[in-house]
């Protein structure tokens, strides 16, 4: 391996890192390295992806379709966590001049094949040339998508895109099979760049089989009729978490008074809380405890404070 491509790979594998250290484990794939639409006809071909996966899993690479429906494809074994792989595919057969081909990175169950993905990265419409071919309309994902995030009202995307004419760009939310949102037609120049995307989500409910649809292309039936259709599944909704204000905490309240010889207060109404937040009358977290009634108090300064569980329920004490 030479120093270009150890250098690419640190660099990718950072930057995966970078964006996803404060999200909680998932399953996801995603292409770290632009994947031209248009690949010269070959016996071998190279991809690389970024991974990340909550258990023992196999990483798949799928290349397929085209006029003889050709497919070549291999799948690797990775550890729980995550990383960059290069794959390599090869073939005793070339894939025949024509469009209709798509590339597929995808997460399986360890030993599994297509019917157990839990996320994917897909990319279609690609076709393969006789010749190497300048690539004048393309239109990618950022390496920044979100794909584990609190359920949203508002989803933003970042998308890196290339034009030889006027086009138009649409990002779609789906559930499976099912339609969600889209974000408005958004009408890019000659050129490229980068440009802003939004989906207006409306919260959609807690699962992890969302997916989004990268459209771009033009004319009229657009965007069911494109040039470029990129997906990325296994998108995660979190339950989204209430932001509360000092005047929320003033107005819903309830005084409890902990006793002075004990070093933990205890929280009625449920034999556990998934948490239990202690806050400063200045609205600061002070500690936090999960899974449990009742939280530590003694290593607290003299003072008031509000607890708050994750039922929305409010408690003010005194610490003597």
């Amino acid at each position: 391996m030479n120093i270009k491509i150890k250098t690419l790979k640190t660099f990718v594998f950072l930057l995966f890192c970078c964006y996803s250290f404060s999200i909680s484990a998932q399953n996801r794939i995603l292409f770290v390295k632009d994947v031209p639409i248009k690949l010269t006809s070959e016996s071998s071909y190279s991809f690389f992806v970024g991974y990340e996966v909550e258990e023992d899993s196999d990483i798949a690479m799928d290349l397929s379709g085209g006029p003889d429906k050709f497919w070549t494809g291999k799948t690797v074994p990775v550890k729980k966590g995550k990383g960059v792989f290069q794959f390599k595919l090869t073939s005793n057969n070339k894939p025949r001049v024509g469009t209709g081909y798509r590339i597929v990175a995808s997460v399986r169950e360890k030993g599994g094949d297509w019917k157990t993905e839990k996320a994917n990265s897909i990319i279609k419409n690609v076709e393969i040339v006789k010749s190497k071919t300048p690539i004048v309309d393309d239109a990618s994902f950022s390496l920044l998508t979100p794909t584990s995030l609190a359920s949203p009202d508002i989803i933003e995307f970042e998308i890196n895109y290339k034009a030889s004419k006027e086009r138009l760009l649409q990002i779609a939310l789906w559930n499976g099979g099912k339609w969600i949102a889209a974000s408005k037609n958004i009408t890019l120049q000659p050129g490229e760049g980068a440009v802003k995307a939004t989906i207006s989500a409306g919260r959609p409910a807690v699962g992890n089989t969302y997916r989004y649809v990268l459209y771009f292309g033009s004319g009229e039936g657009f965007p069911d009729k494109n040039i470029v259709s990129k997906e990325i599944s296994g998108i995660q909704f979190t339950k989204a978490e209430k932001v509360l204000t000092l005047n929320d905490l003033k107005e819903k309240y309830v005084t409890i008074f902990p006793s002075s010889t004990s070093s933990k207060i205890t929280l009625p109404g449920h034999l556990s809380f998934e948490s239990i937040k202690i806050i400063s009358l200045k609205g600061e977290i002070i500690k936090e405890a999960k899974n449990t009634n009742s939280i530590v108090i003694d290593d607290l300064p003299k003072g008031g404070y509000y607890a708050i569980t994750n039922t929305d329920d409010y408690y003010k004490f005194v610490k003597f």
